[in-house]
């Protein structure tokens, strides 16, 4: 009986060391496959460049900001990480728009949510940024999937499925 015990706990101390040795592969995230930064480093960087282009006022709580500044700043981070040097090329006003609003969503649902939860604000700040945050996330899914307006948005402009059983196969790249 003894023996048995013994070898059981020898095998369960190599399971663990093998389970111990795998290293868990981490999906890299939409924004680090288009930049090589994740998202904290966009997010401190916002945050980065809100205090370069920020200052003081009466207001112990709130400073004053250049918004158009840190836009600048934030679209030149966005060419220098952004914006492929070599290799195929994409249409460079499309991938700066799909960096920039990723960005800025981000950053700004992410702020609206931690001001939402913060304990040291008022209930009632803390509901009107959760409800507006929630407006916010329900607006922008409906640009991302509301089809309704595309041809007003884009005249002209032919529509066919990709998936079509029968699809014309144009030529314009």
């Amino acid at each position: 009986m003894k023996s048995i015990r013994k070898y059981s706990k020898k095998r369960t101390a190599k399971r663990r060391k093998k389970s111990r040795s795998k290293e868990l592969k981490v999906a890299v995230s939409w924004i680090e496959l288009f930049t090589d930064k994740n998202e904290a480093w966009w997010v401190s960087e916002i945050q980065r460049l809100i205090v370069k282009h920020s200052r003081p006022t009466k207001d112990p709580w709130h400073g004053t900001t250049q918004t158009e500044k840190v836009v600048v700043d934030l679209v030149k981070l966005v060419q220098k990480h952004g914006m492929p040097k070599t290799g195929p090329q994409y249409d460079g006003n499309m991938r700066m728009a799909c960096i920039l609003s990723y960005v800025l969503a981000l950053w700004y649902l992410r702020l609206h949510r931690a001001k939402a939860y913060d304990p040291r604000r008022p209930v009632r700040n803390r509901q009107a940024a959760y409800f507006g945050r929630l407006n916010y996330a329900n607006a922008l899914f409906l640009a991302i999937t509301d089809e309704s307006l595309d041809q007003k948005l884009f005249p002209g402009q032919r529509w066919e499925t990709p998936f079509d059983p029968y699809p014309t196969d144009g030529y314009f790249v």
